[in-house]
This record gives structure tokens, C-alpha cells and sequence, in this order.
């Protein structure tokens, strides 16, 4: 699990988040989340390498979209030169003239991975 916080830490840091410390509980919080709720649909017990990396992609989307809707300033700035970004293996394309809100938010819509097909991981196939 340590691992996996570090990761969640590095992920926030490479999107310009600065964690602070009164964010560890609630980062924490998120990843017991995510960790139950993939625990639970695959029937497994314990997390593969791989999908800590999906929990890290979830927890930092929605620990940064908590942020955003409390009214919380993130001071994230993505540069308008940039069309396309990828971090790992998710990459998310901007169309022409985003604000930094839209591009921030179409980039936290893909960190949440909605699409993530479970059932290689599940025990029941």
C-alpha cells in the first residue's frame, strides 16, 4: 500500500499538485476505496502491480475533482501550446482553444479510466 501512495504522490506531482499534509488522509481514504471496490468486482484478494496502477490513475482523478468542487484553487496550468498529453497509458487529445479547465478536466475524465475491462483480473472468467 506504501507503494501505492508514493505513486498516487508522484502522479499528482507530475499533473502540478503540490500534496500537502493535511491531504494524506483523504488520499488515503480514496485508495482503501478503490482498493475495496476492485477487490470486490474482480473477486480477488489481493492487488496486482497493474491494477495499482489503475487505483493510482482513479485516486488522483478523484481526490483532484473532490478539490474541485469544494472550490478548492489547484494552480494547475497546462500550457496552450500543449495539444496532447500522456501519462502512462492514458492519453488524452485537446481540441483546439481548450481553457485550462476544460483540458484539466478532460484529463482527470481519462485518469478515471471508465472503460477498464476487469475481467482479466477476475477469478471468475
Amino acid at each position: 500500500m506504501k507503494e501505492i501512495i508514493y505513486n498516487i504522490e508522484i502522479q499528482l506531482k507530475i499533473l502540478g499538485y503540490e500534496i500537502r499534509d493535511t491531504d494524506i488522509c483523504n488520499i488515503e481514504y480514496l485508495m482503501n476505496k478503490h482498493i475495496s471496490q476492485i477487490k470486490y468486482l474482480c473477486g480477488i484478494d489481493e492487488i496486482n502491480e497493474s491494477l495499482s496502477y489503475l487505483i493510482v490513475d482513479r485516486v488522483c482523478a478523484e481526490f483532484l475533482k473532490n478539490k474541485i468542487s469544494l472550490g478548492e484553487e489547484l494552480d494547475i496550468t497546462i500550457e496552450n501550446s500543449i495539444n496532447s498529453i500522456k501519462i502512462g497509458d492514458v492519453s488524452v487529445d485537446f481540441p483546439n482553444n481548450s481553457s485550462n479547465e476544460e483540458k484539466l478536466s478532460l484529463i482527470l475524465e481519462s485518469l478515471e479510466r471508465n472503460d477498464f475491462d476487469y475481467s482479466p483480473y477476475s477469478k471468475m472468467r
